[in-house]
């Protein structure tokens, strides 16, 4: 009998190690997740949903300052390499690449995307499975930032603290940020000409 008390009071602690978790602690340990898996570069899926044109997916890679992105609507492919500083945009229809000058803030890489991005909500869990919290994310009535949608829904892995999908709605496109995945080398993640040998090439910078 004292032995089934113990195992009892065994799995009632953990239980409450499991379930007392708030929502500002689920969201510092993603942070510290994602600040230790940018190191390693990692990579992701973004779905537009686009009323009458429909579901169109991007893939995004980062590691350090360097990005890149590879997306395809309605057969048209545009591959965007980008180290900070300068970005390379590839247009496969035209076979043209554009180089710019990146503006100061406008770029960030995955981890730091899913790490600003609860700054001016109020989260709450909606719900939790044994692999997963459910958090929603309402707009703070101290957020003045008209841009910011009005709600997001995230979902953090209980195993890996890592999230596995972001959805929210703007002006009417449903995104979904999905799959992250570590493990990007910096190599593939540099501009190289030779791969894009008869492409013509306009440098805007200046």
């Amino acid at each position: 009998m004292k032995k089934l008390y113990f195992c009892l009071m065994a799995v009632l602690a953990f239980a409450t190690l499991t379930f007392a978790q708030t929502p500002e602690e689920i969201l510092a340990r993603m942070d510290k997740a994602m600040a230790a898996a940018e190191k390693k570069g990692m990579s992701m899926a973004m779905d537009l949903k686009i009323p009458i044109i429909g579901t169109t997916t991007a893939m995004m890679y980062a590691i350090g300052d360097r990005t890149k992105t590879e997306t395809t609507m309605l057969g048209h492919k545009i591959i965007t390499y980008s180290d900070g500083t300068s970005e390379w945009e590839y247009d496969t229809v035209d076979n043209k690449i554009t180089i710019t000058s990146v503006k100061p803030g406008g770029d960030s890489s995955e981890a730091e995307l899913f790490s600003s991005i609860t700054d001016g909500y109020d989260v709450t869990i909606k719900k939790e499975t044994a692999d997963a919290w459910y958090l929603q994310c309402k707009k703070s009535k101290t957020n003045t930032e008209k841009e910011d949608p009005d709600k997001m829904d995230l979902v953090v892995s209980k195993t890996t603290d890592m999230p596995i999908s972001l959805t929210t709605k703007v002006s009417g496109i449903k995104i979904t940020l999905r799959d992250v995945k570590l493990g990007v080398t910096e190599k593939e993640m540099y501009f190289n000409p030779d791969d894009y040998p008869d492409a013509k090439i306009i440098d805007e910078r200046k």
